[in-house]
């Protein structure tokens, strides 16, 4: 972790104030690890809001003392909240939560085989209850303090060529967000997608659901239109 951070250094006095740390499954017997790793970034990073890259992306200008930080969890797995978000919470960082949506929805039951069939590894045992994504009540109850952002409906790497399935992916994930949050989600991330700008086909998905930054890659990406829905 310390060389990660001195490489972040590096870059930010290179002139890229904002770095990204990507984390999946987050499981308890690693909470120690997860919490030594956030209090050093905590002295070196401010936490980073939307607006924050919006307004960086949009005019060069970052607002804060220190490089800000995007600590981005992806899937919605259940212990990222049940371990990982006490843990920023108590080093006073933003997490940015990119959650499959229709991972978050599937019934507990069948929660194993929805993971197994589109690539969402789980710890064998970790939950007796067979809950391993997290709920719509949990995104809820963080959407105020924490980033809520789509990482497609269900973790699948779909043909350019099928334009239903795109679709589904992209826009029906934010309609996802939107009927359960109550307002659309800014952010999205692809599996295994390219940058906007090189796919037009996907681009018009994007574009459709109104996301404002889409990652790729650990980068961030500005987009400027709005979800219609």
């Amino acid at each position: 972790m310390t060389a990660q951070l001195s490489a972040f250094d590096d870059a930010f006095r290179t002139g890229t104030p904002v770095r990204v740390i990507n984390y999946h499954n987050t499981p308890a017997y690693r909470a120690e690890q997860y919490d030594r790793e956030l209090e050093q970034v905590a002295t070196q990073f401010a936490p980073t809001t939307e607006d924050d890259l919006a307004v960086y992306i949009a005019t060069g200008r970052w607002p804060h003392a220190r490089p800000g930080i995007v600590v981005a969890l992806y899937n919605g797995y259940r212990n990222n909240y049940d371990v990982f978000r006490p843990l920023l919470e108590k080093h006073g960082l933003i997490g940015w939560f990119f959650a499959t949506s229709g991972y978050v929805g599937c019934p507990v039951a069948q929660q194993l085989a929805f993971g197994s069939e589109y690539n969402l590894r789980t710890i064998a045992g970790e939950y007796p209850d067979g809950r391993y994504a997290m709920s719509w009540d949990e995104l809820r109850a963080m959407d105020a303090r924490h980033v809520i952002a789509s990482h497609t409906r269900n973790h699948a790497q779909v043909s350019l060529a099928d334009e239903a399935a795109m679709h589904s992916e992209i826009v029906g994930s934010q309609e996802d967000f939107y009927a359960h949050l109550g307002h659309p989600v800014r952010a999205f991330a692809w599996l295994f997608g390219s940058a906007y700008g090189k796919t037009p086909v996907a681009d018009r998905h994007i574009d459709r659901a109104g996301y404002e930054f889409q990652a790729e890659r650990g980068r961030e990406q500005r987009r400027t239109t709005h979800y219609q829905g």
